[in-house]
């Protein structure tokens, strides 16, 4: 994972050190110079560096569960799952967007960015 959803994730982890989460106490032995390379990176109590860790392992392994099954059981062989769609009506935007419809656009980015 990287870029955003790190970013993403290191606020969930911070908000929930820093906002009353229950804690608890670990001891543990760890590789050395990892440690030392991840304290010189984040900056930060190992308390916090510890809980991005787990918000992100967590993340990656929910991920890899859910590759997991949808490789046991794909979508493909699943018959709820596995439909095609009607054809449905060309679109007709092969030329310039609608005036009305990049109005609206505008005003729910300018609504966003308020």
């Amino acid at each position: 994972m990287h870029g955003v959803v790190e970013e993403e994730l290191a606020l969930v982890a911070w908000s929930w050190h820093s906002h009353g989460m229950a804690r608890t106490r670990i001891s543990t032995t760890v590789d050395g110079d990892r440690l030392a390379r991840a304290r010189r990176l984040f900056g930060g109590p190992d308390s916090e560096l510890i809980d991005r860790a787990l918000v992100l392992l967590l993340r990656r392994l929910d991920a890899e569960r859910e590759v997991a099954a949808i490789t046991a059981a794909p979508y493909e062989d699943d018959p709820e799952l596995a439909w095609t769609a009607p054809p449905g009506p060309d679109l007709p935007y092969d030329g310039e967007v609608p005036a009305e419809v990049a109005r609206l656009a505008a005003e729910r980015r300018a609504a966003y960015d308020a």
